[in-house]
């Protein structure tokens, strides 16, 4: 495969996404104007929610994975990744389709929510093996906790500032930090 027509067909798709939204973004366009045959962008992508699936996964940023030892630091890290790089209207727009195209969110969820959510979870959990973390915490919840406030931040105010990671990491950190031996 040609690495330019994929970068094309992507970068085409994510903004015809953005010009026109979903419900009117045609297969028939993007390989119009990525200069593309169709037969090139089917060899890819089977539909439409397979290209926007797959548009909005390569606007995903690597958090750097790389664990630091310090669990708070690292959780940080990701939330700020997340806070500089999710697109929220895109992410509304693919909430609003879902009545329409059920496996579009279902591609959204596998290829940008669960891999984010795997690698706050596998720092939340070497914090607890490293007695950083608690180990009764309820992961789930401190999940949703951590990545949901990004959007009730957003919902709020708009995108939060350079700091955000760092207070919402302060205000649940209390919760989850394993107490000092002799301290309970």
């Amino acid at each position: 495969m040609d690495p330019e027509a994929d970068r094309l067909i992507l970068t085409t798709a994510k903004r015809l996404l953005r010009e026109v939204g979903y419900a009117r973004l045609t297969m028939d366009a993007v390989a119009r104007q990525a200069g593309v045959a169709r037969t090139t962008l089917y060899r890819r992508y089977r539909d439409k929610a397979d290209l926007v699936s797959a548009a909005i996964d390569s606007l995903r940023q690597p958090t750097g994975g790389a664990d630091s030892g310090d669990a708070r630091r690292d959780l940080v890290a990701h939330l700020d990744n997340a806070r500089r790089n999710f697109d929220m209207s895109l992410a509304g727009t693919l909430l609003m389709e879902e009545r329409h195209d059920p496996r579009l969110m279902e591609l959204f969820r596998e290829r940008m929510v669960l891999p984010r959510r795997q690698v706050v979870r596998d720092t939340i959990q070497h914090g607890i093996e490293r007695g950083q973390i608690r180990s009764d915490v309820d992961l789930e919840r401190v999940l949703d906790l951590l990545l949901g406030a990004l959007f009730a931040a957003v919902l709020a105010t708009g995108r939060p500032d350079q700091r955000w990671a760092e207070r919402t990491v302060a205000a649940v950190w209390p919760a989850l930090e394993r107490a000092p031996a002799g301290r309970s």
